[in-house]
């Protein structure tokens, strides 16, 4: 067995041998003994948006879906109705299927997220237990051994970001993906490219949207659908407003003020969006800015927590969505079409309703609501639901917003997600996450700010995590010589940057450094902090794992055995902390050829791991595989 052994991080260790690695952390949730069986697929398990309550035509491509077994993917223009048919015909299988789950996909992020959602809804019990990455597994691992089910992919901007996704799933069930991308898709699935509606049909849609609520005047509407381009977003949004205003649609074409051609879907959308504000304005004050706001989320299902509690808040909304702007759940979230977002984001100095300093007040107050939304505290596993609802809306914010213009309430949220997504095991995410706090951070507070010095330090963690060692080594030595000169030399934190650099030096190979710069911090806590302190009986474990790849496997056994007591003592027997040096100590006696101990402790270890963390978590998996190599 290979004689490395790893850690990285202010709050982790290494298994020896070929055992892997195991992470420690400050919070172990037991599981519930319900969760620890096989995963079940409740029947009936549907998440499907009803994105169109008026739905025409798209009969040729309904009948298509209904026949092809492969992949489809349905592109064309913002706003010509993919996700409407995806969703209608995703409706219609559930019958036959289960589950049938919907994904926004814009970001590989996005798809995560889903995944990780799906196993959430298939074991509720783990929601407030398992990381993202864990659960996403959990998702993966179950579609790859059942057939039946179908996911639809919403609006895909990269094929790179669902090629993984498809190829662990791929013949077992059935894929529908939505994308404006007609390109890049060979090999992956066939492209069914949806037109704008023909006139016939775009002049049902309008007339069905208007009458909805009693008999309206629809002469001229053909004139109208023609001149939005017979796109069905934008003839949906002007039949909405005549409908509720009783206004012609030749009136209403006159309300436009100019004429558009088809296939400019942002102008079709940018002109029926200024004839409803401005009718809007007249009435409710608060519509436009609430649609500037909503602009800066992602589309689907944005949570009530983004939303000021503003007076005149519901009713605005309410507005909003019988004009068909917006669309309202009933859990109090909202979603908005994508190019309506687009349209509302753009400055325009000629429209009253997208001056640009309105747009500008509107990304700072969305930036507001962030940092109001963002739970503080990302270790606590009772706070994760609320981050995989929250972190499509940071992504989306972050992908809209210049980072030029990020303001102070932006930098803890950076932060805090960074950390939440190094938990669920996404560190090469965090990083983009960390580097720009970190760009804000030297702009706003300066670069010997403790919270500059700090974001430092996590990015050097996540380099190291992401197999960028050489980067982290620079990095991590410039966070202990700022941190040395900001908060003193005997500061914890100080302290703690030194052993990360000490880690950042073992990836890297530097095995000799490592090894003098751990010693060297270890003499130096126990002074300052004490023996019996968690974080010197975790940096003990740290350096008995470095001490292996030094040859020095005796000591690295007794370093390991003392630390391992000393933190059981201290911490309980159930203690992640604790869990993880027995774990590397029962590696370490595998190395030494001490195998009727090793297998003793992984036997005692097992059903530790399974009652406190489950059977599916990666220290059971971990342990159970060892004991299985062990036991040969």
């Amino acid at each position: 067995m290979s004689e490395g052994v790893s850690a990285s991080g202010e709050r982790s260790v290494a298994a020896g041998g070929d055992i892997g690695w195991v992470h420690t952390g400050d919070r172990v949730t037991a599981l519930p003994t319900e969760a620890l069986g096989p995963v079940v697929c409740p029947p009936g398990l549907v998440n499907v948006p009803r994105k169109a309550a008026h739905f025409v035509g798209r009969g040729e491509e309904g009948e298509l879906l209904d026949r092809e077994v492969e992949t489809v993917v349905i592109s064309g223009l913002g706003g010509v109705g993919k996700s409407s048919l995806a969703a209608r015909w995703a409706l219609r299988q559930a019958a036959d299927r289960n589950p049938v789950w919907w994904i926004t996909a814009e970001s590989r992020a996005d798809v995560d997220a889903g995944l990780a959602g799906l196993a959430a809804a298939m074991q509720p019990a783990l929601i407030d237990v398992l990381p993202q990455e864990a659960l996403r597994e959990r998702a993966l691992q179950w579609l790859s051994a059942h057939d039946g089910w179908l996911l639809v992919l919403d609006n895909v901007t990269d094929p790179g970001d669902v090629e993984g996704l498809l190829a662990r799933t791929g013949g077992r069930g059935r894929v529908v993906v939505t994308s404006r991308t007609t390109d890049a898709w060979y090999g992956i699935g066939r492209v069914l490219t949806l037109p704008v509606l023909p006139a016939a049909d775009a002049v049902e849609l309008f007339t069905r949207v208007a009458t909805h609520a009693g008999p309206r005047d629809t002469s001229g509407a053909e004139r109208l659908c023609e001149t939005l381009g017979q796109l069905p977003l934008a003839v949906e949004i002007a039949a909405a407003y005549c409908g509720r205003t009783a206004t012609p649609p030749l009136d209403y074409l006159a309300e436009l003020g100019r004429t558009g051609g088809p296939g400019n879907a942002e102008e079709a959308v940018a002109r029926t969006l200024r004839v409803t504000l401005d009718r809007l304005a007249a009435s409710d004050p608060y519509a436009g800015a609430i649609l500037r706001l909503l602009a800066w989320f992602a589309p689907d299902r944005i949570p009530a927590l983004l939303l000021p509690p503003m007076p005149g808040m519901r009713q605005a909304l309410g507005e909003l969505a019988a004009h068909s702007m917006v669309t309202l759940h009933e859990d109090g979230s909202v979603s908005v079409h994508r190019l309506v977002q687009a349209v509302a984001r753009r400055p325009d100095p000629e429209d009253p309703h997208r001056e640009p300093g309105l747009i500008a007040q509107a990304r700072l107050v969305a930036e507001i609501a962030l940092g109001h939304a963002v739970p503080l505290d990302s270790v606590d596993p009772a706070n994760w639901e609320t981050w995989r609802g929250l972190m499509p809306h940071v992504e989306a914010y972050l992908r809209y917003a210049d980072p030029a213009g990020d303001g102070k309430a932006l930098l803890v949220t950076l932060s805090v997600a960074g950390a939440y997504l190094s938990l669920s095991g996404l560190p090469e995410v965090a990083i983009g996450l960390y580097e720009r706090a970190l760009s804000g951070s030297e702009r706003l507070l300066g670069p010997d700010d403790p919270f500059t010095l700090g974001v430092h330090g996590a990015l050097s963690e996540c380099l190291a995590a992401s197999g960028r060692p050489e980067e982290a080594v620079e990095r991590a030595a410039d966070v202990v010589r700022s941190m040395t000169q900001v908060l003193g030399a005997e500061h914890k934190h100080t302290l703690l940057a030194r052993g990360s650099l000490a880690q950042a030096h073992w990836q890297a190979g530097l095995i000799d450094e490592a090894v003098a710069l751990q010693e060297g911090v270890l003499v130096d806590m126990v002074r300052v902090l004490g023996m019996r302190r968690r974080e010197t009986l975790v940096m003990l474990v740290e350096v008995a794992g470095m001490y292996v790849a030094a040859h020095r496997l005796r000591e690295a056994v007794e370093v390991c055995a003392y630390a391992t007591a000393e933190l059981w003592t201290l911490l309980g027997e159930d203690d992640l902390d604790t869990l993880s040096a027995r774990i590397n100590l029962a590696g370490l006696y595998v190395n030494a050829g001490l195998t009727d101990r090793a297998l003793a402790d992984y036997r005692d270890l097992l059903p530790v791991c399974v009652r406190v963390l489950g059977e599916h978590h990666p220290h059971t998996l971990l342990v159970a595989e060892a004991l299985a190599e062990a036991s040969e």
